[in-house]
């Protein structure tokens, strides 16, 4: 039985990746077809074909490096570089990355994080990772949405540090809020990943001996929040 449940598992682990990988990949092909059939030698056309296999070529590129950190948090081999690190100061930085996009979807974002919370020990690039990914999902929800906005918070509470990314979206249904840590596992309430993004982050927050929870009402958003333990001098070695 176990022989079985394994062997489908790795049936529609291929099958869905298989799956994400065809579908960019036929756009770059149909794309490039129709540049090389002339469509090249109008400069807005090929302009905007350039752009959209551009696209397409980081959404795969995305894709395959979700891929690898899967299979490195699996099989333990992910290794982490933890420094002793301000939490509020992750918050700019990951925003930072964002904020074309946020202007040009004409979202608000507002910040709030204490001054006196206390430092962490945490891989800084992975954490950004985490947090850009939860901003990023965020601000696709919202995308044509009056009045959108996302709302990121820090606290302490009970020796760990709390950050809340929310958004005021149309919320994820009840029957899918179990399933949004799996891989594979799409739907539009969470952004327009290839359902990789949130697995990682999930998995990648425990290895940092930490967690990702969420919580969404229907109609009113969702707050996905990430948590890791405050500074102490044991969590140095």
């Amino acid at each position: 039985t176990d022989l079985r449940r394994l062997e489908l598992v790795r049936r529609e682990f291929v099958a869905n990746v298989s799956h994400e990988l065809r579908t960019p990949l036929a756009s770059i092909r149909a794309l490039a077809d129709t540049l090389e059939a002339g469509a090249i030698d109008d400069p807005e056309v090929s302009g905007d074909f350039l752009n959209r296999i551009v696209y397409e070529v980081d959404r795969l590129n995305g894709l395959v490096e979700e891929l690898l950190d899967l299979g490195r948090l699996e099989s333990g081999r992910l290794v982490l570089d933890y420094h002793r690190t301000a939490p509020a100061s992750l918050l700019g930085t990951a925003v930072g990355r964002l904020q074309e996009q946020i202007d040009a979807a004409g979202l608000t974002l507002e910040i709030e994080a204490d001054p006196k919370l206390s430092p962490a020990m945490l891989d800084t690039t992975r954490i950004e990772q985490v947090l850009i990914n939860l901003i990023q999902n965020a601000i696709d929800a919202l995308k044509g949405r009056p009045g959108a906005r996302i709302e990121i918070a820090a606290l302490e509470r009970d020796g760990r540090v709390n950050i809340h990314v929310a958004d005021n979206g149309c919320g994820i249904p009840a029957e899918n809020l179990p399933r949004v840590f799996d891989p594979f596992f799409t739907t539009k309430d969470v952004g327009e990943g290839m359902g990789m993004g949130l697995s990682v982050c999930y998995r990648m927050m425990q290895q940092m001996r930490g967690g990702i929870d969420v919580e969404s009402q229907p109609g009113a958003g969702t707050t996905f929040t990430l948590w890791f333990p405050s500074f102490t001098p044991s969590l140095e070695s």
